[in-house]
């Protein structure tokens, strides 16, 4: 029998202060029969719910909004996964019968907080407010003339709303307009423009480069897994290391490894103190993510295309250096030691290594069919963006809570 993979795609649900407060988790099964799809051929995710808890693989500490399909709710499918962990979604049926309310009552009764997808008033849904925590509306059909009765209505039987699907800023604008607390949508899940200044790198991972720079046992693998995860360190990296003896010609570098080496301990822990000296703010945390996803995807796929997997890294992530510090791409680059190969692929997007990182730029942005430059089969892809999400949520977590590097 084929083996079957799992397609996970994840949006994050925002608060009113746009922390990410949980995850919508997406699935499809892929290259085998039974594909996880329902009657109405949508993907169902109880083949997680009902398997093994690797949740935290995908979402860290935050909840998971996971979409239940019939076995789930039948109860022929039982839920392994700890309630405090997930947010099980109902779809909002045609009528709302015995059977779903007994569903959903059941799934209550064990602890799970549920979700209401693409909530909509009409007779019977009442009942549903009775054993749901949470909605969802879609932005898109928010209109001003009903829907404060309905988000109204969600309050008085004390029903979170979530506004889902929020494209443009004026959704954004009506939705904060309303009193709604929780967002998420496409507008919110890319990485927005920061001010024109350079991202200084987040205090935990300086803490972090600090401590091990003390340590005389540290090796240059571990400082290069800290620099990698957080792109403002690597840029300012890649800085001091173009930097020669004083009239020196300017060095050019190919890889993280590469840089560290020529910057040299000494001066390693010279610029690391005056980092958290000089701790201006950090990039926001879905940026972040996205930023290390790509490089990490770049990363695991580059021997599929014919590359160097640390020039992969370091161009995935340069890629991506516009939006998150707000600068054209242009002015980034000329600022760094690149050798012409890294350069160009992030610049032009010429060469296998251009190819590459457009390949995974297109499959993060969703144009699969678009994500066919380098050749890479389609289930290598997927593969590779799994294990890029795992890693990222690793890495991720370890910087914040101090863990080991994954």
């Amino acid at each position: 029998m084929a083996v079957v993979e799992t397609l996970v795609g994840r949006q994050p649900i925002f608060d009113g202060d746009l922390s990410v407060t949980g995850y919508q988790l997406l699935f499809r099964e892929i290259d085998g029969p039974g594909s996880g799809d329902d009657a109405d051929g949508r993907p169902t995710p109880d083949a997680l719910l009902g398997g093994t808890d690797n949740l935290g693989a995908l979402v860290g500490a935050k909840k998971a909004f996971c979409i239940a399909g019939q076995g789930v709710m039948s109860g022929a499918v039982p839920i392994v996964v700890p309630s405090e962990r997930v947010v099980v979604e109902i779809r909002q049926p045609a009528t709302v019968d015995e059977s779903v309310l007994a569903g959903c009552r059941r799934l209550r009764d064990d602890g799970y907080t549920l979700a209401i997808e693409d909530f909509r008033w009409y007779d019977g849904a009442h009942d549903l407010l009775e054993v749901a925590s949470t909605v969802k509306v879609e932005a898109a059909s928010l209109d001003p003339e009903n829907v404060a009765e309905l988000v109204g209505e969600c309050r008085r039987c004390g029903v979170e709303v979530i506004a889902q699907g929020i494209d443009t800023l004026e959704q954004m604008a009506r939705c904060e307009a309303l009193g709604l607390g929780l967002y998420q949508g496409y507008l919110l899940s890319r990485p927005h423009s920061a001010p024109g200044r350079p991202l200084a790198p987040g205090r935990l991972a300086g803490l972090r480069m600090s401590a091990k720079l003390l340590d005389a046992e540290c090796s240059a693998s571990e400082l290069e897994e800290i620099v990698r995860s957080d792109p403002a360190m690597t840029h300012q990296v890649l800085q001091l290391a173009g930097i020669g003896a004083a009239g020196g010609m300017k060095r050019t570098v190919q890889t993280i490894r590469q840089a560290l080496v020529l910057v040299g301990w000494r001066r390693l822990q010279s610029w690391v103190a005056l980092l958290l000296l000089s701790d201006n703010g950090e990039a926001c945390e879905e940026e972040i993510a996205a930023v290390l996803m790509r490089a990490r995807m770049s990363e695991l796929l580059a021997p599929s295309a014919g590359c160097v997997p640390d020039a992969g890294y370091t161009a995935g992530l340069l890629s991506t250096l516009d939006v998150v510090l707000g600068m054209p791409i242009q002015r980034i680059l000329d600022e760094l030691p690149l050798d012409h190969e890294v350069r160009d692929a992030v610049l032009s997007g010429t060469g296998p290594l251009g190819h590459l990182v457009a390949d995974v730029a297109d499959f993060q942005l969703g144009r699969l069919e678009q994500a066919a430059r380098s050749g890479i089969a389609p289930d290598t892809m997927i593969g590779a963006a799994v294990e890029a999400l795992t890693w990222t949520v690793g890495m991720t977590s370890a910087l914040e809570t101090g863990r080991d590097l994954p």
